[in-house]
């Protein structure tokens, strides 16, 4: 029998008094079991239905249950938001499969900005942003966006987004209020360093189309490519960075695929065509049955001969996995830095009613030779650490990096004493940096 049966039953039995005698013997049980003053533990709600014993109920008909609790009981009614515990609820649910950072619940909203970001476009004001240390800092101003044409540097800190204070909000809630239609306006005030007074403007959101790569060229005629995320028309705007890269003179690739969340595996496809044979495997992909898939570069690509290192740290995900691991095991170049993430499942979306949606992992990936990627990640062939405190060097707006910046970054640092012992394009000479040529 349970403790609430016992106390029901004693209730009928023995009336207020008693009732009133069970209820002191369970507040001196509070107190003796530690839970501290001002507890105070309510005689236990009988249940909606009367039965000797708990019987069998399906899972959701409980959650029904306890929702119908919380909606006619809690004493607050005001703080009872449907959609706010909806969506804490299904994000709750899906963090116990275990695809932490992968499969998860997005609202209509969040759905809309996920949209955009795979496609390469929104409508803003262009400033790529980030957190750092409770703040949200320009990264920079996008080329030709109205951020860049108000004069918003790099480095300058975000105080405001309409007058809300933006520590605090957290980064997507940030991005949240400063995309918005086109057309409209957000203001928006910032610090910059060595400047007193902070700096007011007000900008007029427009469609903002974003290149997912960006390159410089290094010492040595190395050209630094950075890949950061596999968003819609990644491939072409590679094709076009090498291009430009050897045109301009450039002997090796450093391939930065750091901090790379992944996106579309289409893209991840393309993007490996660029540098493996063709008809080379990039990955394999396994359903819940077992059976396999198997995925190859395109048959018609003209990938690059250069010699390569790829740079992979702990936010290189998904389809960003997928291309380290077909260029590790395809022999193609070395990978540096630290194990990837680790989330190689593949993703399908399954819209609900409202407009939210579940990004669901329904696959794996699997690397050329079979290895999950999942919970395992790629590790790299020459592990490098950066510190927490140190950003990676990476090329913005295809400005040059300094010499200071490429000497604290070192996982750039052995990537560029890698590349180093390759001998010049169209040579036969060994190649005494190249981890794992044959």
């Amino acid at each position: 029998m349970t403790l609430d049966e016992k106390s029901e039953r004693r209730g009928r039995a023995f009336g207020r008094r008693a009732r009133f005698s069970f209820g002191l013997v369970l507040l001196a049980v509070v107190f003796t079991l530690g839970v501290g003053l001002g507890a105070t533990l309510a005689p236990a709600m009988p249940p909606s239905h009367s039965q000797a014993a708990p019987s069998p109920a399906a899972p959701i008909s409980v959650f029904g249950e306890a929702w119908d609790v919380v909606h006619q009981h809690y004493v607050d009614p005001s703080a009872i938001d449907d959609q706010k515990m909806l969506a804490a609820a299904i994000t709750a649910m899906l963090e116990t499969l275990g695809d932490q950072g992968h499969t998860r619940y997005l609202t209509a909203d969040e759905l809309r900005m996920h949209a955009e970001e795979l496609s390469g476009t929104y409508t803003g004001v262009g400033i790529q942003i980030e957190e750092r240390d409770g703040n949200i800092v320009v990264v920079t101003p996008l080329d030709n966006s109205p951020a860049q044409e108000a004069g918003i540097r790099p480095g300058d800190v975000l105080l405001e987004v309409d007058g809300q204070p933006a520590q605090g909000l957290g980064l997507d809630e940030v991005v949240r209020r400063v995309r918005g239609p086109e057309g409209t306006s957000v203001t928006l005030v910032f610090q910059r360093q060595g400047q007193q007074d902070p700096i007011q403007v007000t900008l007029v959101r427009e469609t903002i189309r974003i290149s997912p790569v960006s390159w410089t060229m290094l010492p040595g005629q190395i050209a630094d490519i950075r890949l950061s995320q596999f968003s819609s028309g990644a491939t072409d705007d590679l094709k076009r960075a090498i291009a430009e890269a050897q045109a301009a003179g450039a002997e090796a690739i450093v391939l930065d695929l750091r901090n790379n969340p992944g996106g579309l595996v289409n893209e991840a496809i393309g993007v490996a065509s660029q540098f493996l044979p063709p008809n080379s495997t990039v990955f394999l992909s396994q359903v819940r049955g077992g059976d396999r898939e198997e995925y190859r570069t395109d048959a018609s690509a003209s990938p690059t001969d250069l010699p390569m290192v790829v740079l992979i740290n702990g936010g290189t995900a998904s389809a960003g996995e997928i291309v380290a691991g077909a260029i590790q095991e395809n022999k193609r170049a070395p990978l540096v830095g630290e194990r990837t993430f680790g989330t190689g499942t593949v993703l399908t979306e399954f819209r609900l009613q409202d407009g939210s949606a579940i990004l669901l992992g329904t696959e794996l990936w699997l690397t050329p030779n079979g290895r999950q990627i999942w919970r395992n990640g790629i590790e790299p062939d020459v592990r490098v650490s950066l510190p927490v405190e140190v950003p990676p060097a990476m090329p913005v707006g295809g400005r040059p990096l300094t010499e200071e910046t490429i000497a604290q970054d070192a996982q750039l640092q052995a990537a560029l004493r890698i590349l180093q012992g390759y001998p010049a394009p169209g040579t036969s000479a060994p190649r005494p940096g190249c981890l794992r040529c044959e």
